[in-house]
């Protein structure tokens, strides 16, 4: 199975990305292919909702040279995605929702491909920790 796995912290050395390492090593020892794909660190364009790409088509921000067609093909390539974000405030982060709502422009590929999904959120900070 191709899994691309969708990483939305700011830091880059956080929770997050020790849960999302982890779950890469073992979705490849059990002879899964995994793409990290840095939703936080990438060049993306915030959805404007115009909808005039008809949930289905080129988005309006098309030749703004972002990083979301490249994304977006990693993702329709895709057998599963997994997203990974910390929680802030009872939600996903302001740079993965970013991404999630540029899917709109390619809504109903996602959809028709049924693809298998999970979700894998931290709720701490690794460096706020300290062990006595």
């Amino acid at each position: 199975m191709k899994i691309v796995l969708l990483l939305g912290s700011p830091n880059r050395q956080g929770s997050s990305r020790m849960l999302a390492e982890s779950f890469r090593q073992g979705a490849e020892e059990a002879g899964h292919t995994v793409e990290l794909i840095d939703a936080a660190h990438s060049n993306i364009h915030p959805c404007t909702r115009c909808i005039r790409c008809g949930y289905e088509g080129p988005c309006v921000q098309k030749d703004q040279k972002d990083d979301v067609d490249a994304i977006r093909a990693k993702i329709l390539g895709a057998d599963m995605m997994v997203f990974v974000t910390p929680l802030y405030y009872y939600g996903m982060s302001a740079q993965l929702k970013a991404m999630v709502d540029r899917f709109c422009a390619f809504n109903a590929s996602i959809h028709s491909k049924h693809m298998k999904a999970a979700l894998l959120t931290t709720a701490w900070n690794s460096d706020d920790w300290t062990f006595e």
